[in-house]
């Protein structure tokens, strides 16, 4: 019996595998335009790996949905997911960008304190363009991954992993992780609304200033929850509805 299954698997893997026609390719540098030797190629469905020859020539077996990945060091390493373009028997061409990291201009100056600047690189934010799937969305992890109380108290939670909960619920080390989980969304909360609300943005908008402009942001008292969650169409629409109220009393004060 297992021999006649593993006979079975094998046929059908060579099956699938005959379904795949080859897919030819060149691989090119996207700032230069010159054909690159020694490039990686790997269908990650088929499981096949080939490299670009002298010319940056590859062919490798594959289908419409497999991924092929390419990878060269000192590029980024990137993916595509093979369509029915590819299969015409016409030479496709991938570009590759160099993997460089442009940072903004720096004027040095006095040279910060030693905690200031490991607080200053520490709140540094560096896109990570390593990695690429085209026509894929990116993926966004989720900031706040700690478990709330409301879930690892949730009866369903309780009755299929009862030691989890427990260790969730009087575990000290647990507990300083629920505080700075809230410390850190709250954090994340404010810079946003910050981020949105400006006073530059509202001038803008109000044409208001000074004391003025003060007092109107004060005035439309908008809770940084408010702020964080909205869109900045809705609180513009919001703030421009409060302007008209605002002068009228402003006028009679």
């Amino acid at each position: 019996m297992k021999f006649l299954i593993t006979i079975s698997l094998i046929v059908l893997g060579m099956a699938a595998h005959a379904q795949r026609s080859y897919v030819f390719g060149v691989v090119r540098d996207s700032l230069s335009g010159d054909d690159m030797i020694g490039v990686h190629v790997r269908n990650i469905d088929a499981g096949s790996l080939t490299s670009t020859n002298a010319d940056g020539k590859f062919k490798i077996p594959a289908q419409i949905g497999d991924t092929l990945v390419l990878s060269s060091v000192g590029h980024s390493t990137l993916a595509w997911i093979a369509d029915s373009t590819w299969f015409k028997g016409e030479e496709i061409e991938f570009l590759m960008p160099v993997n460089t990291i442009y940072l903004d201009e720096v004027i040095v100056g006095e040279f910060p304190e030693y905690e200031r600047f490991k607080e200053d690189l520490i709140k540094m934010e560096v896109e990570d363009t390593s990695f690429q799937v085209f026509g894929v969305p990116k993926v966004v992890m989720d900031p706040y991954p700690q478990m709330e109380k409301s879930e690892y108290l949730n009866p369903a939670f309780v009755f299929f992993h009862p030691i989890s909960a427990v260790h969730h619920s009087f575990s000290k080390k647990e507990k300083e992780k629920r505080k700075m989980q809230q410390i850190m969304k709250r954090q994340h909360i404010t810079e946003k609304a910050r981020l949105k609300f400006t006073r530059e943005w509202v001038s803008e908008n109000t044409q208001l200033t000074g004391e003025k402009l003060t007092s109107f942001i004060a005035y439309c008292n908008f809770s940084e929850d408010y702020l964080a969650s909205e869109t900045l169409f809705a609180i513009h629409e919001r703030m421009m509805e409060l302007l008209p109220r605002f002068l009228a009393e402003k006028e009679k004060s």
